[in-house]
């Protein structure tokens, strides 16, 4: 079976690894490779400059308008990835004796979880075991909970954050951006950039204001983030190409009506991949219970498991490219990010319907 590739011309990438950037941003990018605002390319911007710093300051203004983000955040640039997080957010927010509660939701929540538990104490909660008025569950002051918004890997997704009584760490990797965000009890959120806002090498941090100035002593200052909010997140050379392409995405999505309306589009095209599973007679079979499946990565399997590879044969034969299941989880996924055209939805659904025609 072939691995995961870039869809070639023509066709048409489901991959849960990074999502498509739609043609007006891949024009405005190239573009900006060869000349950007009547200066040189965006590729050796020097982040020292004051147009770099206007092109930050223009992304963050974006990012708060389109995700309504409050009064009192800070909003960081970093690097490393949404996996670097599972280790930086307790080694930032956690003292000496707390302990950090974990959701368990799926594969991402698991790789968090488990990392975290590499530097605090680490308390593992079922989402549906949830009690905002229960006492701590540990010894240990519990200091914040994490939650995975969005199993990319199990096809689960919260249909809201839920209330907590202690504040919200949320990774939006995969959803950022699809669905407007209640920030009550939200203290930390963190998102890779290559779904939702682009391409990889970008990491989004929004932190509260009150739960800077925590960092333990021995967590490097480009990794604090307390330091890194007090140098504009330019306390070493940040991504400058990858903000570039947020910013670019960002814009599209103002353009098209902002997080409501990719919040309707991550409605309508999920509720018809999940109305033509449901309508196959058991031939095609998601492994989510309705009322927590997710929007953006819907992830099924076969009656027959033994069809599988040709499954994912005859879909890149008709264009439609990256349809295998997580690696660890097998089956099959489709990922939705707000890149996706609507070519690409309308031609898995003809496929879906035609590959269960000729071997249902």
């Amino acid at each position: 079976m072939a691995g995961p590739s870039a869809a070639p011309a023509g066709g048409h990438s489901f991959s849960a690894a990074a999502g498509p950037l739609p043609p007006e941003v891949v024009d405005e990018v190239a573009q900006a490779c060869r000349s950007w605002r009547g200066g040189g390319p965006v590729l050796s911007l020097p982040f020292t400059s004051e147009a770099f710093r206007e092109l930050q300051h223009e992304t963050q203004a974006r990012l708060r308008r389109l995700l309504g983000i409050p009064p009192g955040y800070q909003v960081l640039f970093m690097q490393g990835g949404a996996s670097a997080q599972f280790a930086l957010v307790p080694l930032n927010l956690l003292g000496p004796d707390d302990a950090a509660a974990h959701m368990d939701t799926g594969h991402w929540s698991r790789r968090a979880a488990a990392e975290a538990a590499r530097h605090a104490r680490v308390v593992s909660l079922r989402h549906d075991a949830l009690d905002p008025s229960a006492p701590s569950p540990d010894t240990a002051p519990v200091a914040y909970l994490h939650l995975t918004s969005n199993e990319t890997a199990d096809g689960w997704q919260w249909p809201r954050l839920p209330a907590s009584p202690w504040p919200l760490v949320v990774d939006m990797s995969s959803d950022l951006l699809t669905r407007e965000i209640d920030w009550t009890d939200l203290g930390l959120l963190y998102a890779s950039a290559q779904k939702a806002l682009g391409v990889p090498g970008l990491t989004l941090v929004v932190v509260r204001d009150e739960l800077l100035g925590r960092a333990r002593p021995s967590v490097p200052g480009v990794m604090n983030y307390t330091a890194l909010a007090a140098a504009d997140s330019r306390l070493n050379t940040p991504p400058v190409f990858a903000i570039f392409v947020a910013h670019a995405m960002l814009g599209w999505i103002e353009r098209q009506g902002g997080v409501p309306a990719m919040a309707h589009t991550a409605a309508r095209r999920s509720e018809a991949v999940y109305q033509a599973l449901d309508a196959s007679g058991g031939f095609y079979r998601p492994g989510v219970d309705p009322a927590w499946r997710s929007r953006i990565n819907p992830c099924f399997g076969l009656a027959d498991p033994a069809l599988t590879p040709r499954f994912l044969e005859q879909a890149r034969a008709a264009g439609l490219f990256d349809l295998q299941g997580h690696p660890d989880l097998g089956g099959l996924r489709v990922s939705l990010y707000n890149g996706t055209p609507e070519a690409a939805v309308s031609a898995l659904m003809s496929f879906l319907r035609a590959f269960q025609r000729n071997h249902g």
